[in-house]
């Protein structure tokens, strides 16, 4: 578990550890019987990068195209950002989409505003949306939707909107959610329901409460703390903990005891005014939940999920699945904590995500 004072500095979207296992496939082949190798994208490419603008109904919407050098009718894929203020600009997001153009992809990357400022939204879903039918539009082919955590769910959710579905080729998901509501609640009680109707307890990551507290801070603190509550708990979503006690000094004492306490993973105090919020805004989290609207996806979709996630737990993942049926494929794995490649992962397991990962780039190169 990570300290209060040395917290990831986002939602975890290790894009890193996922281009080194896309180089691993790229460049060597991920070996699918234990005598043979497949190529699935067997050469590498120049990549060009530049800015590209999304047309959508609510405005124009910034976003990176990432190009391989000499080719022309490739596969393209939406890599869509998770909660980090960088958004498209995150480096580590950078790097990985630039690993997928130099497979041999085209690589759309859209700016969403929302995703970027912590909040999980319907308009991500839509941007998501516009983005395949630009690169529809542009280049002919269906296309492909990658996400990771909540921005894998609301992939899904963009495959499942019928303006959106005749673009959408392919899903890839990993670590997503179901239901919004009831990840919600186990990030503040630590129980969660799985598909075979049981109650599982699992620890969730205080990390999450940090989000909740910050989606609502105006039920957290009163009118004179919100200010610097809202500041405060940004900076600690930030990885900023110097900057984050220094916005809190602002605060009344009662609203520093209360930030201290989830500063320390402590969320005793807050769990029963946000479970509140919760009970009052089933529409709007329904909105943003794959699990009523999995139907309408027609599209090959493969999930992968860590078996220990502590953010969003794989049950999560084996909801998805059992509506999807065998549109999907799954992959729930040691390898992988929330969303990130375990440094703990064995040789077997890493290869492992490496040739689930080989086979959703071999099946983006049959869509059309």
């Amino acid at each position: 578990m990570i300290g209060p004072r040395h917290r990831r500095s986002q939602l975890p979207v290790q894009w890193v550890a996922w281009a080194t296992l896309l180089t691993l496939i790229v460049c060597r082949g991920a070996p699918s019987t234990p005598g043979g190798q497949d190529r699935f994208l067997p050469t590498t490419h120049q990549v060009t990068t530049a800015a590209h603008v999304v047309a959508t109904p609510r405005g124009p919407v910034r976003a990176w195209l990432y190009r391989p050098e000499g080719l022309t009718d490739v596969p393209t894929i939406v890599l869509v950002h998770g909660v980090h203020r960088d958004g498209a600009d995150e480096a580590r997001l950078r790097t990985f989409a630039h690993t997928l153009a130099a497979a041999g992809l085209m690589v759309l990357t859209p700016h969403i505003q929302s995703l970027a400022d912590y909040r999980i939204e319907q308009d991500a879903i839509e941007i998501i949306g516009w983005s395949a039918k630009t690169l529809r539009r542009r280049f002919g082919r269906r296309v492909g939707v990658m996400g990771l955590s909540f921005a894998g769910g609301l992939c899904l959710m963009a495959a499942a909107d019928r303006r959106f579905a005749p673009e959408i080729g392919y899903v890839l998901a990993v670590g997503a959610h179901d239901d919004l509501q009831r990840v919600t609640r186990f990030l503040l009680t630590n129980e969660i329901r799985t598909p075979q109707g049981e109650t599982v307890y699992r620890k969730a990551d205080p990390y999450g409460v940090l989000l909740l507290a910050y989606t609502y801070v105006e039920a957290i603190f009163p009118p004179t703390d919100r200010e610097a509550g809202r500041m405060s708990l940004r900076f600690q979503l930030w990885g900023q903990p110097d900057q984050a006690r220094l916005a809190a000094e602002r605060m009344s004492p009662a609203g520093q005891a209360i930030i201290t306490k989830l500063f320390e993973g402590d969320c005793a105090a807050v769990s029963p005014m946000i479970l509140s919020q919760v009970a009052q805004r089933t529409a709007a989290l329904r909105a943003v939940s794959p699990h009523h609207v999995l139907k309408h996806i027609h599209c090959p979709v493969f999930l992968v999920h860590g078996a220990n996630d502590a953010v969003i737990p794989p049950s999560e993942t084996q909801w998805l699945a059992q509506a999807l049926g065998d549109r999907c494929r799954v992959l729930v794995t040691l390898a992988v904590g929330h969303v990130e490649v375990t440094a703990a992962a064995t040789a077997a397991e890493k290869l492992e995500v490496a040739q689930f990962l080989g086979s959703f780039l071999a099946q983006a190169r049959t869509i059309r």
